[in-house]
């Protein structure tokens, strides 16, 4: 999403390339190289000077000094104080290189000078972000992580590369130290750097953090290589200028990670605990042979009950089931007269 910031830095980017077409390659890329010199001047050692700043505000003032606003005073005189003194002292005159200047080619000096008006542009915005982002207050005008062409990143990742303190070819003052896994023995445990705008001790909406781990919130319980081996993970100037803070508010809860819980195995050649339910889908016993399963036993029929007949046979009544009669004889022979 292009946001206001986006479109102002074009704009001023766009402004330093006419200036550059205006004045030519040699002045352009002088201002712009100074302009980076100063920065980076400023970048490698604005914090020792608002150390002294600090110390003297102490004891000028007592507890009302302030670390971000030392901070602050310490990188505007390095990077913009000598750039103001650098230009004054030196081109602070009339130009008299009139002659060399006609020996160059006038459309390519101008080509020239527009990239070179360009470069320092940018330079000179990411400059501006960089100092914007020291500011104790402001918080709702500092763009954070949020630009899609970030020139303040921009200048302070390459001015803080010649900052040293490199580390597995990481350079720990400009990005502190790495984010690692838990499954890393060695890795300790902290979370993002962030600042408690509203005092709730809480990370919230309302809060400015840097996303280390590039998760795309904020994460409690990050895991980190501790490369310079204090015990603490160093926060980079990259994570300052993302969270908007360059002074002891923002912090990272720096903690001893967890032990793992021990998992309680059975010791070799145990015996099982008497009574304990055998194990489904069990092998039984080697030697051991299966106990006979019972046979099944045969109904009894009780005596007043007729047993059942057999297929193909006729039933007989039962001895004493109703009257008792004689078995008939033959029949006798007839007469005639047996008729009348």
């Amino acid at each position: 999403m292009i946001s206001l910031f986006d479109i102002l830095i074009v704009a001023a980017v766009l402004g330093f390339a006419y200036w550059g077409w205006l004045e030519g390659l040699e002045r352009a890329s002088v201002a712009g190289l100074e302009l980076f010199g100063c920065i980076t001047f400023a970048v490698i050692f604005h914090e020792t000077l608002a150390g002294f700043l600090f110390a003297g505000a102490e004891l000028v003032v007592g507890e009302w000094a302030s670390q971000a606003w030392s901070v602050l005073l310490a990188f505007a005189l390095l990077a913009w104080g000598s750039f103001a003194l650098l230009r004054w002292q030196l081109h602070g005159g009339p130009a008299d290189d009139e002659e060399d200047e006609a020996a160059i080619d006038p459309l390519a000096d101008r080509l020239g000078g527009a990239v070179a008006g360009g470069f320092g542009g940018a330079v000179l915005v990411g400059g501006g972000l960089v100092t914007l982002s020291m500011v104790p207050f402001l918080a709702g005008l500092k763009p954070g992580d949020t630009l899609l062409l970030d020139v303040g990143k921009m200048t302070l990742r390459a001015a803080g590369a010649f900052a040293g303190g490199w580390e597995e070819g990481r350079s720990v003052p400009l990005w502190g130290e790495p984010p690692s896994r838990a499954s890393v023995a060695s890795a300790l445990l902290t979370s993002e750097p962030w600042f408690d705008a509203d005092d709730d001790g809480s990370c919230t909406e309302a809060d400015r953090y840097r996303d280390v781990d590039d998760s795309g919130t904020f994460t409690p319980s990050l895991y980190f290589e501790d490369l310079d081996r204090d015990g603490l993970r160093r926060i980079g100037l990259v994570d300052k200028y993302a969270a908007g803070r360059w002074d002891g508010e923002l912090f990272s809860q720096d903690r001893p990670r967890p032990k793992p819980k021990a998992v309680a195995t059975p010791a070799a050649g145990s015996k099982p605990t008497p009574g304990a339910k055998p194990t489904p889908g069990a092998k039984p016993t080697p030697g051991r042979k299966p106990a006979p399963s019972p046979k099944p036993e045969k109904p009894t029929v009780p005596e007043n009950q007729a047993k059942p007949t057999p297929p193909g046979t006729k039933a007989e009544p039962a001895a004493g089931d109703g009257p008792e009669t004689e078995p008939a004889g033959p029949a006798p022979e007839r007469l005639p007269g047996d008729d009348f």
